[in-house]
């Protein structure tokens, strides 16, 4: 029965929002309660997720581009602002340089990749 409305749910999420929606959807099956777009005063993030008292800021790098420093550290300060973790969450084969992840490893932003997404029931 839970799967059936999770289910639900992550269609939703999935035609309402495209890879965004793909993406949420991953915390959506893993049991997170999700929020898409938050705007908190000139900060944004992509997805809010949160599970047992946990809170994770999440920003997602979409484009084939790599991933600059400036991107881990408006992710930092935006968490800040939500009083959560932040985490990058990098969709594809974007290249990862030196100079950010030590500047991730640094703000303590956690840099996450996600390549190919398929959901099935337990």
């Amino acid at each position: 029965m839970v799967w059936t409305w999770t289910a639900r749910k992550i269609a939703k999420l999935i035609r309402e929002n495209g890879v965004l929606g793909k993406i949420a959807s991953l915390y959506v099956a893993s049991g997170h309660a999700v929020t898409l777009n938050v705007k908190v005063g000139e900060h944004r993030v992509d997805i809010v997720a949160s599970k047992d008292n946990v809170k994770y800021a999440i920003k997602t790098h979409l484009t084939s581009n790599p991933v600059t420093p400036k991107e881990v550290e408006e992710i930092a300060n935006a968490s800040s602002k939500f009083n959560a973790k932040p985490t990058l969450l990098i969709y594809g084969s974007a290249k990862i340089p030196e100079e950010t992840l030590s500047k991730a490893k640094e703000l303590g932003v956690k840099l996450k990749r996600v390549r190919k997404i398929t959901l099935t029931p337990h």
